[in-house]
Parts: structure tokens; sequence; C-alpha cells
């Protein structure tokens, strides 16, 4: 019988976070990029959903390659900054993200790593990391 993981959430790993060569992509439990894959708690960080994104002069999104080939297709170009403007306001709460949008409603189609847009995708922005489940309903 193959072994079944476990987030910390109690939701089932649907990969074995310790087949061959996860280690060698991704490090080793505790040593991972936290900007990244974290297959042993099976997370992603800024690089992989909800992060800021490089632009050419023009402020056009740059697409290529994406952070750690998490997706082989190519994608907006993760630029090392962390989570962009509307993941910091949904994980900081519905008061702050009616805030942002008050003040810079172009913000609602924010594009961020993964592709999505944060009113085509506020669930998958929001959830990163599993903060902020608690204010899906303002999103709505």
């Amino acid at each position: 019988a193959q072994q079944e993981y476990f987030r910390k959430d109690g939701v089932r790993i649907t990969h074995d976070p310790y087949a061959p060569g996860i280690a060698e992509k991704y490090g080793l439990p505790g040593d991972t990029d936290s900007e990244g894959f974290d297959p042993y708690a099976d997370t992603v960080g800024a690089g992989i959903y909800g992060g800021s994104v490089k632009r050419d002069e023009a402020g056009e999104i740059i697409i290529g390659k994406q952070y750690q080939d998490h997706n082989p297709r190519p994608g907006p170009v993760y630029d090392g900054n962390g989570y962009a403007l509307m993941s910091r306001a949904i994980h900081a709460g519905p008061e702050k993200v009616k805030e942002l949008l008050r003040d810079f409603p172009d913000l609602k189609e924010e594009v961020s790593t993964g592709g999505g847009k944060f009113l085509e995708d506020p669930i998958r922005s929001y959830r990163v990391r599993y903060r902020g489940d608690h204010h899906l309903t303002f999103l709505f």
C-alpha cells in the first residue's frame, strides 16, 4: 500500500513528497524555497501564485519561464519582490481590499504569478499559503 501524506490542515497531499527527484528540485524538508513550491507542506509561495511580476520598459508583463518550472508552460515571470499588492491586501483582510480597490480600481485587473487576475481567480489568490479563508465571502 502506498503511504498517504497530509498537510497540517488535514487535507490529503495528492503527490508523494518523498518521490525520487523531489528533494533535488525543491530542497529537503525544512529547507525549501519559501517563494516556490514546498512539496512537504503542499504549499506555494509568491513565485508560483499571487506574486508580483516583471514588466518591460512599456509596462507590459513579461511572459517566459515560470518560477522553479512549476508550470512548464510560459507565464508571467516572477520579479522576486514577494506578493502582488492585491495578494497582500487579501491576506490583510476585507477592509484593506476595499481600501485598495477604492483608491486604485485598476488593481482588480492586476496580474500575478500563476497568470490569474484578481477578479478572475480570487480564491486561489486568497488561499495562497492558507491565509484568509474566513474572508472569502467578502470577495463575492
